[in-house]
């Protein structure tokens, strides 16, 4: 079976390249569309189809697609285009997908089906849709376009891939049915599942540490406060962040204003190898966020044995049972938040490492490859 990835870049983010490899070892013909966006790391069985960044050379190879693929629904892209600019993307989007001759095309960020009427003629009866987080929570709210989209075009869906039961539901108000959804979540590499829990030593300091892009659904601002009260209260901490990007003026400032400037280390970017020891050297991780579908950083921090203090967001109930495998917490409520990590703080030796084992344990038997693959290959032959 052929399967076309639209991700808009190559490589893409973690969950997708996973997929992508785990798919292609079960003899899945895989083929990525999207831009150059660093060098990528695909196992035999995957193609990629890179989309050149210029003007020039994207004609060119709009022009090499035309004429390789027979001009097969070149006039049909041309009739369903309004003018000249609209003809240059819809080639530019098409044209790839064609060369393919997918037997089924995995669109991976639910928003690229605006405007796509056409997709699903072409393919019909062949288009898989993946549903994230913002995708799914916050751009049909904020952008009434994307809404009427997929109002319209939901129904047209062959199956829907849901990142989390939150998701699943809250797709259900746009048309996504039920019944043609597959909840998938995540996996953690099976290394990391396999290592060991090397139990923390109690320090004088809490050592918190939260992962992350610099992005405003992030929450950072409540983190802060939250140090801030925790502060207040005479705990002592340790705060790192680790975030890609330059840092934005607010949080700066923020934390200027708020005297956390020796609480608090900023560190922009590492590899993930480097992100997964430091998040292991920590006592707890936090997740403040105000939307998600369900963090892999959460997943992760579990898996390494590092329990976690999240906000009730997308997913995350459905990993983290309270008090048992971590913290839940009301989204920007910074009571919560400091009241979980003052509980975890009081915990002994044991109680911590009693919570690192449940989690873990939970990551083991629920986000495993294995799970993974199994779901994946029957979502693909449905």
């Amino acid at each position: 079976m052929r399967v076309a990835i639209i991700s808009g870049s190559v490589p893409t983010t973690t969950f997708i390249d996973n997929l992508i490899n785990v798919m292609a070892e079960e003899g899945f013909e895989m083929t990525v569309i999207g831009k150059k966006n660093g060098e990528h790391n695909y196992g035999p069985n995957v193609k990629t189809i890179i989309v050149p960044s210029g003007f020039l050379s994207r004609i060119v190879f709009i022009k090499w697609l035309v004429v390789a693929t027979g001009f097969q629904h070149f006039w049909k892209i041309l009739a369903n285009s309004k003018g000249l600019k609209d003809w240059y993307h819809n080639l530019l989007f098409y044209m790839p997908i064609i060369y393919t001759k997918p037997d089924r095309v995995h669109i991976q960020w639910t928003a690229y089906i605006h405007n796509r009427d056409l997709l699903f003629r072409i393919f019909k009866d062949k288009v898989l849709v993946s549903m994230r987080g913002a995708h799914i929570n916050y751009t049909p709210i904020t952008r009434p376009e994307i809404k009427a989209s997929y109002l319209k075009l939901f129904p047209l869906v062959r199956r829907f891939h849901a990142v989390s039961e939150a998701i699943a539901k809250e797709a259900e108000k746009y048309g996504a049915n039920k019944e043609r959804t597959d909840v998938i979540y995540s996996f953690v590499n099976d290394e990391l599942l396999k290592k060991e829990i090397i139990p923390k030593t109690t320090k004088s300091h809490l050592h918190i540490i939260s992962v992350g892009r610099f992005f405003w659904k992030k929450g950072y601002e409540y983190a802060l406060d939250t140090l801030f009260q925790l502060k207040q209260r005479g705990v002592r901490f340790k705060y790192t962040l680790i975030a890609q990007g330059d840092t934005p003026q607010n949080i700066i400032y923020q934390i200027h204003q708020l005297g956390l400037q020796n609480d608090v280390e900023i560190i922009n970017g590492l590899k993930h190898t480097e992100v997964l020891e430091k998040i292991e050297e920590h006592d707890v991780l936090l997740l403040p966020s105000i939307e998600e579908g369900i963090a892999n950083v959460a997943l992760e921090a579990m898996a390494t044995g590092t329990p976690v203090v999240t906000t009730d967001v997308g997913g995350m109930k459905e990993v983290i049972e309270p008090l048992t495998s971590g913290y839940i917490v009301h989204p920007r409520d910074l009571q919560s938040m400091v009241d979980a990590l003052i509980k975890f703080q009081s915990l002994n030796y044991d109680e911590r490492f009693a919570i690192a084992i449940a989690a873990k344990e939970k990551i083991q038997s629920g986000h495993n490859s294995k799970i993974f693959r199994e779901k994946f290959a029957a979502f693909y032959r449905k």
